[in-house]
């Protein structure tokens, strides 16, 4: 029964016009209200208050009036309170359940630190260092399942039976959409990359039209830059062996690195030279520790690699 209703039949209940049928239904109100608050779950928050405020003048003032005028009858009140007190109590506790079901969790990783986090739903989630991750502490099962990230993770989503649509917010109004698939979303800078693993995923980038959604195959990368999405297929030992504490290279120049060192544990590579820029990596490199890191990188290249807190600077072993 919506509000109006209800307040009609009061009102009808007040001026002694109610049917029998019609009291015993004011009754049966009042009596599921206390158990059950499901009925509001449907509203905002504002919408909730508003209709709260609304009972509460309402009742107060038409209560308020008929005791100015007793000789007709005060047979209503008591009954009359005990809606009012009881619709209010149940849009409180409503208020509640709604704020506190909508809340964002939030989850935030150090520099160098790695984090599995298990989602409502028992997909999961490893955060790579220096990440954010929010999602809804209860999700319903009729809506999508909705994360919000900022950093890199990589994502294990388990499939529903009602086939709960997935979707991780990124920067840069990238939003990707999957059923159950493993995927790795790194969302720095003034670009955002998607790498699937399994199964399939779709990309789309917020105001964009549905035909401009970029679907995804395991082993292609998609780049969404200066508002535009892109797809290639790359070797995804790159962009997930972190999840292995572990850093693939494939001819990739130390500037590119230096930028991977900073996101992830925080450091502030300068060269000596600015020419050791350009020098490439290849090969795969144990990321259990940034010293670790730090050392596989001169060994590699031939070069002399100083750590002084989080600074660190690079130097030719010749000069």
């Amino acid at each position: 029964m919506n509000y109006e209703k209800l307040a009609e039949l009061i009102k009808r209940y007040k001026s002694g016009t109610a049917t029998p049928e019609e009291i015993a239904l004011l009754d049966k109100i009042w009596s599921d209200a206390q158990k059950d608050t499901s009925v509001t779950r449907d509203h905002t928050e504002e919408q909730l208050q508003d209709i709260e405020n609304q009972i509460f003048f309402s009742i107060k003032s038409e209560i308020q009036k008929k005791e100015r005028d007793r000789e007709k009858s005060i047979s209503y009140i008591p009954l009359l309170y005990k809606i009012a007190a009881t619709v209010l109590l149940v849009i409180g506790i409503s208020l509640w359940w709604y704020s506190a079901s909508n809340r964002l969790h939030e989850i935030r990783t150090a520099f160098g630190e790695q984090r599995t986090i298990t989602l409502p739903d028992q997909s999961k989630v490893i955060l790579n260092g220096n990440s954010v991750l929010q999602y809804a502490s209860n999700w319903d099962e009729n809506t999508a399942r909705e994360v919000w990230i900022e950093g890199e993770g990589f994502f294990s989503v388990t499939h529903t039976k009602n086939h709960q649509k997935f979707v991780v917010h990124g920067v840069n109004q990238l939003n990707v959409e999957v059923l159950g698939t493993k995927f790795n979303v790194n969302t720095r800078h003034a670009s955002s990359e998607v790498m699937l693993t399994e199964g399939k995923v779709k990309l789309e980038l917020d105001g964009a039209d549905t035909s401009q959604a970029l679907f995804l195959k395991p082993g292609e990368l998609a780049t969404v830059k200066n508002k535009e999405l892109s797809a290639q297929s790359v070797n995804k030992q790159r962009y997930t062996s972190w999840v292995e504490n572990k850093l693939f290279f494939e001819r990739t120049p130390l500037r590119e690195i230096s930028i991977l060192l900073k996101d992830t544990y925080g450091l502030n590579v300068t060269f000596s030279d600015p020419a050791l820029e350009t020098r490439e990596l290849s090969g795969e490199i144990s990321a259990t520790t940034v010293d670790e890191i730090l050392y596989a990188i001169g060994e590699t290249l031939d070069l002399k690699v100083e750590k002084q807190g989080q600074l660190v600077t690079v130097y030719s072993k010749h000069h």
